[in-house]
């Protein structure tokens, strides 16, 4: 994929996360999307495919420090707010797969863990850099967030949810399985 010279542009989207401890977090979808607030407004929409899928996998599995996931965003503004910009989570092993989308593993950090179960959280925002075209080239922080901006994803399953309940008592598992369940059945 060639880069000369070209305008690069942000994006940051949301999907759910609900539930996701285990290690593995879908990040973008395949093909050609858009934010459901209509973005993006200066290309015809964004595109991840085979062509720069395999680009932005490998490229973000180069980094030499793991790519980490804050709190709404607040990487992007600890500079003009002055406010910490705590991690949620850290990414490694990022994997194209082909005709899918983009996955990461994802380390939660114990407060993130906490928020996500307690119901604090819910949501994913990848950022990333595009093309003019809309084509995405790599990836900056994502976000845990509220306010989810992709739909066309995929709802995200309790596939954590044993590994939840191995930490609980043997009184607290049915409790906790109940409500695991009720979330499974209303998706």
């Amino acid at each position: 994929m060639k880069r000369k010279n070209q305008h690069l542009a942000l994006a940051a989207c949301s999907f759910e996360v609900l539930g996701q401890m285990g290690k593995r977090i879908q990040l973008l979808p395949y093909g050609e999307f858009r934010a459901i607030d209509g973005r993006p407004t200066d290309a015809p929409a964004w595109f991840l495919i085979e062509e720069n899928g395999h680009d932005v996998a490998a490229l973000a599995n180069q980094a030499r420090t793991q790519l980490v996931v804050d709190y709404e965003h607040q990487t992007l503004f600890t500079a003009q707010n002055g406010q910490p910009n705590p991690a949620s989570g850290w990414l490694s092993g990022f994997e194209w797969i082909d005709g899918k989308e983009l996955y990461a593993e994802v380390q939660w950090t114990a407060a993130a863990k906490q928020r996500i179960a307690g119901g604090e959280y819910r949501y994913i925002s990848p950022v990333f850099q595009y093309t003019p075209a809309g084509d995405i080239l790599s990836l900056l922080p994502p976000a845990l967030t509220n306010t989810p901006a992709l739909d066309q994803l995929d709802p995200v399953a309790l596939a954590a949810a044993s590994r939840l309940l191995n930490t609980l008592q043997p009184s607290q598992k049915d409790e906790a399985m109940n409500e695991a369940q009720k979330l499974m059945l209303s998706r």
